[in-house]
C-alpha cells in the first residue's frame, strides 16, 4: 500500500482487513502517522513471512527544519527549543555533516516510539511525562544525502537498515549543526525488494475491489523475498530439506565462497534456498547464513521450509 499521511500502520492493516475480508493480516514495518508511502502488507498465510519482508533495506525522501527541535522529533511534537540557523551554512556543509552517520552507528530511539520497556511502548511513558533511557541500538546507514537547502528546510534521502529512526537523524543532525532540527516530512520509496510502483492508494484498491480485478495487485511472495540472496541447490538436497532432513553449515559456506549467490541483498542474516525445476525456480527454505569463514560439521538450520 501506499499509505497517506495521518493513517498509523495498524489503522492501514484494520482497513485492509476489513475491505477483503481477510482473516489474517499484516503490516511489514511500522510508518509513522507522519510518514507516506510504502507499506508492503501481508494476507493470509504470507503473514507467516513478515519477519523476512521486515528485514530488507529501506530507502526514504524527507524534508528536515534546522532551528526548532521537538520533544516527538517530528512537527506533530511540542517544541522544546529554537535556535537561528547559522547564517553562512551551506550544503556542502550539510553533506559533510550528514557523513558522520554513513555506516554501523549506534541510534536511540526517540521517547515518543512504539520500542517497548516492561511490555509498554516509550510513547506511553512520554505521554505520562515519564522519561525512559532506552539502550542504543545498531543500525546501518548505506547513504544519507542531501539534496537541496534552502533555510531553514532541507531535502534528503536516506537509505538504511531495518530498525532506523529517520526521526532520530533528523534531530541528531540538527544537534550537529548547533540549532536542532525536526522532521517534516517523509516518504518511503523501498522496502527490501519492494517499492513505490508495487503499491497502490486506498482510492485505487477501492477501484480494484469494485472491479474485480485486486488479483493483479497481490505480489507473489518470490517477488516479496527478492532481496534475500539466494543459493542453488539440487533437486535431491531440496527434498532432504522438505523431509526434514539438516544439511551441513561447511557445505553451504563452501557454495557461499564460490560464489554460488545471487540477488542484491544487504547481506543479512538469511539466505534463500531455490532449485531449479523444468518450469523455473522454485523457493525450498529459508536458512540462517553461516558466518564468514564457517568451518565444522555442524547443521544449519532450516528457518522457513516450503512444502
Amino acid at each position: 500500500m501506499d499509505k497517506p499521511s495521518g493513517m498509523t500502520s495498524f489503522q492501514m492493516v484494520k482497513l485492509i482487513k476489513r475491505k477483503l475480508k481477510a482473516k489474517k493480516v499484516g503490516h511489514t514495518g511500522t510508518l509513522d502517522p507522519l510518514a507516506t508511502g510504502l507499506l508492503p502488507i501481508c494476507l493470509g498465510n504470507a503473514t507467516k513471512i513478515v519477519q523476512f519482508i521486515m528485514d530488507g533495506s529501506k530507502k526514504y525522501h524527507g524534508t528536515m527544519v534546522l532551528g526548532t527541535a521537538t520533544d516527538t522529533y517530528d512537527s506533530h511534537g511540542n517544541v522544546v527549543s529554537t535556535a537561528p540557523v547559522p547564517s553562512d551554512l551551506t550544503i556542502d556543509d550539510l553533506q559533510e555533516l550528514a557523513n558522520h552517520f554513513v555506516g554501523r552507528i549506534k541510534q536511540v530511539p526517540p521517547p515518543f516510539s512504539a520500542v517497548k520497556y516492561k511490555g509498554r511502548p516509550l510513547y506511553k511513558f512520554a505521554r505520562q511525562g515519564i522519561s525512559i533511557a532506552k539502550e542504543p541500538r545498531t543500525v546501518e546507514i548505506l547513504s544519507f544525502e542531501i539534496m537541496a537547502f534552502n533555510a531553514p528546510v532541507l531535502e534528503f534521502r536516506v537509505h538504511c537498515s531495518k530498525g532506523t529512526y529517520i526521526r532520530a537523524l533528523a534531530h541528531e543532525l540538527g544537534k550537529l549543526v548547533g540549532c536542532g532540527a525536526h522532521l517534516a516530512a517523509l516518504r518511503r520509496t523501498h522496502s527490501g525488494s519492494l517499492s513505490l510502483r508495487h503499491a497502490i492508494t486506498v482510492e485505487e484498491l477501492d477501484r480494484l475491489i469494485a472491479d474485480g480485478s485486486i488479483g493483479r495487485s497481490i505480489i507473489p511472495k518470490e517477488t516479496a523475498l527478492a532481496h534475500i540472496p539466494a543459493m542453488e541447490i539440487d533437486p535431491t538436497t531440496a527434498r532432504a530439506i522438505r523431509c526434514g532432513h539438516p544439511t551441513w553449515r561447511e557445505k553451504v559456506a563452501a557454495l557461499i565462497s564460490k560464489g554460488r549467490i545471487t540477488g542484491d541483498g544487504m547481506g543479512g542474516p538469511f539466505l534463500r534456498l531455490v532449485t531449479t525445476l523444468d518450469d523455473g525456480a522454485e523457493l525450498v527454505a529459508i536458512i540462517n547464513r553461516p558466518a564468514n569463514g564457517t568451518r565444522g560439521r555442524d547443521w544449519i538450520k532450516t528457518v522457513k521450509v516450503w512444502a
